[in-house]
């Protein structure tokens, strides 16, 4: 697959959190900021958090509050979330190993490159141009309001709309479930990593089209 993959590749669409950038430590934090305004116990672990996240903000902060939140109090909660969280995402956030050496290699070979993330949009955009510049990605999409969320095909058809792609040009790279899905959806092919917030096998179960262990195994499986 990989040969003919390389032959007709277009676009690579990148998830964000887990995949490009370790960003949990600054996803806790902003959870038990809401928390202890709250004056409820901190009592999850960069573990637990990890297991809370992929399927955007609003269920990160309803899985925080253990899902006892109403309706009401949940979308009060996640605008206070997306207020702190804007604030201190780049305060432990870094960039994996071998990620910005596999960026500019994809990058000068002549593909479109994509960010599709269940982030909050405005958080993902500044997220994406303060580590890796302003012109490395071609298109960024996070989350936004009226527009499906992963693993709905929402999302990454209106980036590949966007640039003009079809979905057989292009390969997906995340490190979850929910990309996997997500790529499925779409009718792309998937490459799961397994340095993210999910445990290889928890990836194998999802049947990707290839398991990453580091950015160097992308380049020799696409080659």
């Amino acid at each position: 697959m990989a040969n003919k993959m390389m032959n007709h590749l277009k676009c690579v669409i990148f998830d964000l959190d887990g995949t490009l950038v370790n960003t949990i430590e600054d996803l806790g934090r902003a959870c038990d900021y809401l928390l202890e305004r709250k004056s409820l116990p901190l009592k999850w672990s960069t573990e637990d958090y990890k297991n809370f996240v992929g399927d955007g903000a609003k269920l990160l902060v309803d899985r925080a509050f253990e899902g006892r939140l109403s309706q009401a109090e949940l979308s009060e909660q996640y605008e206070l979330f997306k207020k702190k969280y804007n604030q201190i995402k780049l305060d432990n956030a870094y960039v994996y190993d071998g990620i910005y050496e596999l960026v500019d290699y994809l990058k000068k070979a002549g593909l479109f490159l994509a960010v599709c993330t269940n982030k909050p949009n405005a958080s993902a955009k500044s997220m994406v141009n303060a580590l890796f510049g302003e012109k490395t990605f071609d298109y960024v999409l996070g989350a936004v309001d009226g527009l499906a969320k992963k693993p709905d095909r929402a999302m990454p058809s209106a980036i590949l709309n966007a640039l003009e792609i079809k979905p057989d040009e292009c390969v997906w790279i995340g490190d979850s479930a929910v990309d996997t899905e997500s790529a499925k959806n779409l009718g792309c092919p998937c490459i799961a990593v397994s340095w993210g917030f999910r445990p290889r096998k928890s990836l194998e179960e999802k049947c990707p089209d290839f398991i990453a262990d580091k950015p160097e195994d992308i380049l020799n499986f696409l080659n």
